[in-house]
């Protein structure tokens, strides 16, 4: 009897141990086509598994026993993302078709119906709302149309938060009822004016938030909230030195709110600097390096290391600081070092021969540099190619006769890691000084700087 009990346990330890879920999913329309899962972590996109439609446009993925749970999405094409939960259950979806305009119906996973549930309900409300609010704003109040849209426009809000609480309530110990906590709308009441909405908004719109659960991280809920809010500290008619100004309130509050985990620091604070870098918010970038306190968490993690180090490079290539010196040997054979330069403006262009934009940007150039004058502009090309042939081809072919540098050794030369370049192009503009004045991210901002 023993050894038939034994042999159960066993043979369930290896039916646990060996258990695979399943994604499937069916898009009409889309045989013999390639579908890719995605793992979601904030603005992060991972490509984590592959699968191909047959001929009914049904596919599968199947994890391992080791698949994180969170959220991932199925995409099909250009216009089709499909965001799915997993948790430890298998899935089963249809969709109308295969685009982003088309539905979704869950058939199998009590995690992603109770999801797309909220989803659905959430999409509808708000569009109603949307429709109700011109009314509530231009409409006079005194008028019983205004009153009878006023309630019905509560009785949405109302019916809205009630409906997720029940959501929430009947399945507490869900993924999905964690998300949906943290993303359903935050609602002021409609009779305000909408600078006392926005005020009640500010306040209250993380309430639900709870930035000690670090699943988050594993979704785009939390990353969507925090620029939701940062939203609301902008308004139309905003020159940018106001605008700037109201976002850095806002990145207070979320460093202020996100401090209570190192994990969820960490995150909030690289997806932050990721958004800024992308925008040009170089104020941003600079206020994180200065007020974050990443070294008040004791534990010296891999991520906080490599987000202390680039928030110094932040810090050294701020708006004001001296450039950074180097020497080197330029295309021609000539010895080159930045602080012997005699120029008035010395704009130090990071491109490669195979990057698009820089073909696009780099012979715009020309109309701005005069070889013979100099002294009034100077541009120093720093080129991230690795084959001394395709860069002396295209410094030949289009005319590029400033100042041309080629480390030959990609992202890892000496000049393009003191400066932190991680995209191509990348522009900075020295004074006569050699301080940074600018950091332009388009061409319009770059010609503010050579006009």
């Amino acid at each position: 009897m023993k050894k038939v009990l034994l042999l159960l346990l066993l043979l369930t330890a290896m039916v646990a141990y060996s258990q695979q879920y399943s994604i499937n999913g069916t898009i009409p329309g889309l045989d013999n086509k390639d579908v890719y899962l995605l793992r979601i972590a904030g603005d992060n996109r991972k490509i984590v598994d592959t699968a191909t439609t047959d001929q009914t446009g049904s596919f599968e993925f199947l994890p391992d026993k080791n698949f994180p749970v969170g959220q991932y999405a199925v995409v099909s094409g250009p216009t089709q993302m499909i965001e799915l939960i997993f948790n430890d259950e298998n899935i089963r979806f249809v969709t109308t078709g295969s685009s982003d305009r088309d539905q979704v119906q869950i058939i199998e996973s009590v995690e992603n119906m109770i999801y797309y549930d909220y989803l659905s309900l959430k999409g509808e409300t708000l569009y109603k709302l949307d429709l109700l609010d011109p009314i509530l704003q231009y409409y006079p109040k005194p008028d019983t149309f205004y009153s009878k849209t006023l309630a019905e426009a509560r009785a949405l809000q109302s019916y809205l938060n009630q409906r997720v609480e029940t959501l929430i309530g009947n399945n507490p110990n869900t993924l999905a009822a964690r998300f949906i906590r943290v993303d359903k709308p935050v609602f002021a009441d409609p009779s305000l004016s909408k600078k006392e909405q926005k005020a009640y908004l500010k306040s209250h719109y993380f309430n639900d938030m709870d930035f000690l659960d670090t699943l988050l991280m594993r979704s785009n809920i939390l990353t969507s909230k925090i620029v939701g809010y940062m939203g609301l500290y902008q308004k139309k008619g905003m020159t940018k030195q106001e605008m700037e100004d109201q976002l850095l309130m806002a990145v207070d509050t979320v460093m202020d709110k996100s401090f209570v985990d190192q994990k969820m620091y960490e995150f909030v604070i690289g997806f932050m600097l990721n958004g800024f870098e992308h925008i040009g918010f170089e104020r941003g970038l600079e206020y994180i390096a200065n007020k974050n306190m990443l070294n008040e968490f004791c534990v010296n993690s891999d991520r906080k290391k490599e987000l202390e180090n680039k928030l110094e490079l932040i810090k050294k290539l701020a708006l004001g600081k001296t450039a950074p010196g180097f020497e080197a040997v330029d295309m021609k054979g000539d010895t080159i070092r930045l602080k012997d330069i005699r120029s008035q403006t010395t704009l130090l262009v990071f491109w490669a021969s195979w990057c698009p934009h820089c073909s696009e940007t780099l012979p715009l150039l020309k109309n701005y540099y005069d070889p013979q004058h100099t002294g009034r502009l100077q541009i120093v090309a720093v080129s991230i190619d690795k084959s001394k042939s395709d860069l002396t081809k295209a410094i030949a072919e289009n005319g590029y006769d400033w100042i041309n540098i080629g480390e030959l050794k990609g992202w890892n030369g000496p000049i393009v890691n003191e400066y932190g370049v991680v995209a191509t192009p990348t522009f900075f503009v020295l004074d006569k000084d050699k301080k940074i004045i600018g950091k332009p991210v388009s061409m319009d901002e770059l010609k503010n700087f050579l006009e």
